[in-house]
């Protein structure tokens, strides 16, 4: 599918000039690439913010109509956002020619329900896009990967996914998507023993041991007599 973005060429550059346009409705963008000279772009905001909605979850060309020039083809390289207000403060471009291999990254949409989920098992889907290199004729939108036969404890990984004319970025060995098997919760009851602490015999308690002792009619044997055997 083919993305259009209408996009105005400036002269002028620096902070002041890029407040201004801010303060307009306007991003400062420039387009760039290989053996070309940039060009320096404004952006109107709120048609970025729906070409942004659109190609959410693909990885599209854009063709950019810049003033009353033929409309050439590029990517979105980079989108800078002020930290707290999240509002947009410039955009880089890439211009692509059609034989040129380019670096992007192409989001990876998930096919079927997996058997080990169907058991139990957890989604672990950790590589959300894959940096690919390929000519601008192979980039695809998106990189669908089966997960129905995925089986509890498995995982595929980059190694598995074969499409021709493109170079994944990424070592084979990265786990695309994984299905975990939950950790067992061994729920055991807790048995209570109450132990009696140990009366400790005090001289008090000696004494009345002894009185006791003498009233039922038995004698407190000597210091003596318990030394001797």
């Amino acid at each position: 599918m083919v993305y259009k973005l209408n996009v105005e060429q400036r002269d002028k550059a620096g902070k002041s000039i890029s407040k201004k346009l801010r303060k307009n409705g306007m991003i400062p963008a420039v387009v760039y690439g290989h053996g070309d000279e940039a060009i320096k772009l404004a952006v109107n905001e709120k048609e970025f913010n729906k070409l942004l909605e659109k190609i959410k979850g693909h990885s599209p060309i854009i063709d950019l109509q810049i003033n009353d020039r033929p409309a050439i083809k590029a990517i979105i390289k980079t989108i800078q956002r002020e930290p707290i207000s999240k509002k947009f403060l410039s955009i880089d471009f890439q211009l692509i020619h059609a034989k040129e291999k380019i670096t992007v990254d192409v989001p990876v949409v998930l096919k079927g329900t997996a058997i080990g989920i169907k058991q139990g098992g957890i989604l672990d889907f950790p590589l959300r896009s894959i940096p690919i290199r390929c000519t601008v004729d192979n980039i695809p939108e998106h990189i669908e990967v089966d997960i129905t036969n995925l089986k509890m404890g498995h995982s595929i990984h980059v190694a598995d996914i074969k499409i021709v004319g493109i170079e994944f970025m990424l070592s084979p060995d990265v786990p695309i998507v994984s299905i975990l098997t939950p950790k067992k919760v061994e729920v055991t009851a807790a048995v209570t023993e109450e132990i009696k602490e140990p009366e400790v015999i005090t001289e008090k308690k000696k004494e009345e041991v002894a009185e006791e002792g003498e009233s039922s009619g038995k004698k407190k044997p000597s210091a003596e007599s318990e030394t001797k055997k």
